[in-house]
């Protein structure tokens, strides 16, 4: 399999699909109709970019997606990895490797010295992939569901 990064904005059904069944690795319920409506929103006027990487089948078997985001604290952006995942049968390909390539190269096309990426507390092989890549535990975020 030859490993290509694609830059999405126009989502079609199939693509859409495909993200949905992603995020859903990570134990998220969502829609095909609720992932379309949060797509649609996440898009490059609004400081998001979402990259997809395709199976020889065009399938999308992996997908991140980041925002840059402007901080009281500092006079340049922060590039934040808000998602990646990658399906089983692409892991230890690569793929991992190469989005999160493609995400440092656009956060540094975007001004951003600073690079954040979220991850769920309870994914260690998460935590090592990003370790590994020279990114390292900055804190604690807490989260209240109001």
């Amino acid at each position: 399999m030859t490993l290509s990064v694609e830059s999405i904005t126009t989502w079609s059904d199939t693509d859409v699909a495909d993200v949905t069944a992603l995020v859903r690795l990570l134990g998220h319920e969502v829609d095909d109709a609720a992932m379309r409506a949060r797509l649609e929103r996440l898009t490059p006027e609004a400081g998001h970019r979402t990259w997809v990487v395709r199976d020889d089948d065009g399938r999308a078997i992996a997908v991140a997606g980041a925002q840059v985001t402007w901080a009281y604290a500092s006079d340049e952006p922060t590039a934040q990895l808000l998602l990646m995942v990658v399906d089983e049968s692409a892991r230890r390909l690569g793929t991992g490797s190469a989005l999160i390539g493609t995400f440092e190269a656009w956060a540094v096309e975007q001004g951003a010295r600073r690079l954040s990426a979220v991850s769920a507390a309870a994914t260690d092989s998460a935590h090592r992939f990003y370790q590994k890549r020279g990114y390292h535990d900055a804190g604690v975020r807490y989260t209240k569901i109001a």
